[in-house]
């Protein structure tokens, strides 16, 4: 029976659909029509998220002994207008400061009740493509040919950029230099892991985002935490980026692309993922990826599992009967053939297939 393992694409010319949507509780409307050509930076949806409400525990900051005091120490009045430097209260060297802009709704049993401005959202088309389905009050589909290399991690930023290889110096160099105007807005492409540093000069030169092949796992709540969009190849620990998906990216070094750096979860397919639309139009069709290809002896395949975490081979054999492992488990295997020559037996769970 044939096997199906996970795939990630890596394509250099491929047909690619994604849909662009707005916030699920965003009130929106879609002003492009069935059909139309849209180019990267197009708006292809606009929306306005409702009013939300934000409590500020105000008594219990002053530390004040009964809820009812907290109207001797009040700043402000409902209904005026806040923002994150307005002091709603004070008592003597203690001030209660505003998380957010908004307005003041009530003031009620201790607390100060914010209702944050509504949020105007505007939709990037993000790839030069055409509309081929429109979703009333919610976004498109948008289709289009070019570049696709999926990753394995992404910190829920969407960014679109320039791609740019980092200097010969690595990333880092870059950190306490005067703004390099070459990347202010890039996306940069990384082949070592990133550490806390690659993550200040994401924020000092302005970087749209980084593609790195891995971060540590106590790098996760900082790199949440950037304004910057980040991509890994690889995945977590110290791992460097694979020659195929490193050689890939630098070729399109100068090439405007979209980062999408989604965080995979048990409920979305989705992958984090960089498209990069082809130089030129009037190129053919390009064929559609196989999103339902076999594992069979020549596929392209990269391991997930250590001590060989982050390697690319090739199958060469796919042996029919399950293999003894050093562990004791007895299951299904592959011999892979590493970019180093070496042969190694691989459990098929352990396998992830770059698509074609």
């Amino acid at each position: 029976m044939p096997y199906y393992p996970d795939q990630r694409h890596v394509l250099e010319l491929t047909t690619i659909q994604r849909e662009q949507t707005l916030p699920e509780d965003a009130i929106g409307s879609v002003d492009i029509r069935q059909g139309a050509s849209v180019n990267l930076r197009d708006i292809v949806a606009r929306g306005i998220l409702p009013s939300r409400y934000h409590i500020v525990e105000a008594a219990k900051a002053l530390r004040l002994k009964k809820d009812s005091e907290l109207g001797d120490y009040l700043r402000v009045s409902i209904g005026d207008g806040v923002n994150p430097k307005t002091v709603l209260a004070e008592k003597r060297n203690r001030k209660v400061l505003s998380p957010v802009d908004g307005v003041v709704a009530d003031v009620n049993e201790g607390l100060i009740i914010l209702q944050i401005e509504p949020e105007t959202v505007e939709l990037e088309a993000g790839l030069d493509g055409q509309v081929i389905k429109v979703q009333p009050g919610q976004g498109v589909v948008i289709e289009t040919y070019g570049s696709v290399v999926q990753g394995a991690w992404g910190n829920n930023r969407r960014v679109i950029g320039t791609l740019k290889t980092e200097p010969s110096a690595g990333l880092e160099s870059l950190y306490g230099e005067d703004l390099d105007i070459q990347f202010r807005g890039a996306i940069v492409v990384t082949r070592r892991p990133l550490r806390q540093t690659g993550l200040d000069v994401l924020e000092d030169q302005n970087l749209g985002g980084i593609i790195a092949p891995s971060i540590e796992a106590d790098l996760i709540d900082a790199v949440l935490a950037v304004k910057g969009a980040v991509m890994l190849t690889e995945g977590f620990g110290s791992l460097r980026m694979s020659g195929l998906v490193y050689n890939m990216l630098n070729n399109f070094n100068g090439r405007q692309a979209t980062l999408e750096a989604v965080q995979p979860n048990r409920w979305q397919t989705r992958r984090p993922e960089v498209i990069v639309n082809p130089s030129g139009r009037g190129q053919n069709r390009a064929v559609r990826p196989n999103v339902n290809q076999a594992l069979t002896v020549g596929t392209s395949v990269r391991l997930t599992r250590i001590p060989h975490l982050g390697d690319v081979g090739t199958v060469v054999n796919l042996p029919k009967t399950p293999i003894l492992l050093e562990n004791g488990l007895q299951v299904l295997c592959a011999e892979v053939e590493s970019v180093t020559g070496e042969k190694i037996i691989v459990p098929l769970a352990n396998l992830e297939v770059f698509g074609r």
